[in-house]
């Protein structure tokens, strides 16, 4: 079990990674929509600015996810994210169109690697929750977020107790717009009513908070940066701060959460886990672990060289250098040598993606011929850590 939750943990950082530098640093097309609906969404989510925020959450959780730097947080945190490149890249895109295959893979590899660390969460999902003080002053907070939750959705989706907002500034409307008519507002209003009768009701009260906080924020976001409106802002505030405040009031429901190191399911010792295997250099792996981990980081290796192709690929597999090249390093100290040999094939296989992506060519002759001696420096060095005891 543990070496499948290893293999999507593989996958989901290797492409978060790169498609978080990509908005920053741009290193491969950014795919903008075949479909009306598809195009006037990221149009509108980049002239905003929101896409800033959107492409720093994939950055951020892909490294921790890769690195094991608070990973069921991490995942949390980018869960709305997926979500919203699956509902992108399959509802707006269409069903049926490869871009819908990318957005079933984000939003199930997401979601399969928070279910492997369903223990980090389990104190989340608690039925009913105390706060740790205030208790007074808590409930009268959450009694007005409830209420405030509960009213907004109804008055988007049964009744009419205030306009509905549309903006101000132009690139409020402009995003308010795309989110209207692709339909993607009417998952938020969703997310606020159930949330606020949740919290009303003191339900499910961590999770419920949890849900709203990107809701909460992306409003923060629109009224304050983009609408510039005194009222609005504030109100947006309010919101927002009475979701964070109440939050840290149940900080103990998040303590799973908020661990530096977490097992998924499958690891049952922590020197057995992803984090020892593939992200700290220093240590030793066995010859039992180093083959199943070897051949779970060479599956995904290989499933971007198959299935995704192209620059994309490229820059996905090297990201996965990385956790291939902990692995090596720690192998060769187990078999009792020095751990600079790891050095020459991993500078061999750097300059030959550097020569791939077109960033370096040192001739045609040696352009050609690199690629296979750093292929096979690399095995030579694999085979080697998995045949000596």
């Amino acid at each position: 079990m543990k070496y499948a939750v290893w293999f999507v943990r593989l996958l989901f950082a290797a492409w978060m990674i790169p498609a978080g530098i990509n908005h920053f640093i741009p290193i491969f097309p950014q795919p903008m929509g075949s479909q009306p609906l598809s195009q006037e969404l990221i149009r509108a989510l980049i002239d905003s600015n929101l896409f800033d925020l959107v492409k720093a959450v994939e950055l951020i959780a892909g490294i921790g996810v890769l690195i094991g730097y608070y990973t069921p947080l991490a995942l949390l945190i980018c869960l709305p994210v997926s979500f919203n490149v699956f509902y992108w890249d399959a509802p707006l895109e269409g069903w049926g169109s490869r871009a819908a295959l990318f957005g079933y893979a984000t939003l199930l590899s997401n979601s399969l690697l928070c279910l492997a660390y369903n223990k980090s969460y389990r104190s989340m999902f608690a039925l009913r929750v105390s706060a740790v003080q205030q208790q007074q002053l808590v409930l009268a907070g959450r009694v007005v977020l409830g209420v405030w939750m509960l009213l907004s959705g109804a008055n988007y989706f049964f009744v009419s107790l205030w306009p509905a907002l549309t903006g101000n500034e132009p690139l409020a409307i402009q995003l308010m717009s795309a989110l209207v008519n692709s339909q993607l507002l009417d998952v938020a209003m969703a997310i606020q009513l159930v949330a606020g009768a949740l919290i009303l009701a003191g339900v499910l009260l961590p999770f419920a908070l949890c849900l709203l906080m990107p809701i909460s924020t992306c409003a923060l976001f629109w009224a304050a940066i983009l609408d510039q409106q005194p009222m609005t802002a504030l109100l947006a505030l309010v919101v927002f701060a009475l979701n964070g405040l109440l939050m840290l009031a149940h900080l103990p429901s998040y303590q799973g959460t908020l661990q530096r190191n977490s097992l998924a399911v499958g690891e049952t010792a922590a020197s057995a886990s992803f984090d020892s295997i593939y992200v700290n250099p220093n240590g030793r792996v066995s010859q039992a672990d180093f083959l199943p981990a070897l051949v779970t980081v060479l599956a995904a290796i290989a499933f971007f060289h198959y299935m995704i192709t192209g620059r994309t690929a490229q820059f996905c597999i090297l990201v996965l250098l990385y956790p291939a090249f902990v692995l090596l390093t720690r192998r060769v100290r187990d078999m009792g040598l020095a751990a600079w040999l790891v050095l020459p094939p991993l500078a061999l296989m750097l300059v030959t993606f550097a020569i791939q992506l077109d960033y370096l060519s040192l001739g045609n002759s040696v352009d050609t011929m690199l690629p296979w001696i750093a292929l096979a420096a690399s095995a030579a060095l694999a085979l080697w850590g998995a045949i000596k005891k």
